[in-house]
């Protein structure tokens, strides 16, 4: 269970990871996923904040599947090489908590602008 737990998360890291990189290139890509977001039960502009925010995501995916991947590691005690791992997992808990106030302040105020698509850097946030 915990193997296909693990792809699962790393196939949908790369997923976000292609995506991601698509919406940085196309602001025509952007405007499809918004609509793609119709389903969720926001408005228009908590939609367009969260594919503003999709890089953020994307990192927050990527500190998922390590600490995923490496929890059979750290689950056993009294190893070097457990803490390490431990360590390891502890440390991208930290930046994904870090990630998510950035990931709050880039959907309600569109700040920092470096980490939003340059073809929407313009936008208003959802409070702004």
């Amino acid at each position: 269970m915990r193997l296909w737990l693990s792809y699962f998360a790393f196939m949908s890291s790369i997923g976000l990871t292609n995506r991601t990189t698509d919406i940085w290139r196309s602001a025509r890509v952007a405007d499809d996923i918004v609509l793609a977001f119709r389903s969720l039960p926001l408005g228009d502009p908590a939609r367009r904040g969260l594919v503003r925010a999709m890089a953020l995501v994307a990192i927050q995916m990527w500190c998922v599947s390590v600490v995923i991947a490496v929890s059979p590691w750290f689950a056993a005690e009294g190893e070097s090489p457990a803490a390490f791992w431990g360590y390891l997992s502890m440390v991208a808990i930290l930046v994904l908590l870090a990630v998510a106030v950035v990931e709050a302040t880039v959907i309600l105020f569109n700040r920092p602008r470096n980490v939003v698509a340059p073809h929407m850097r313009a936008e208003r946030g959802l409070l702004r």
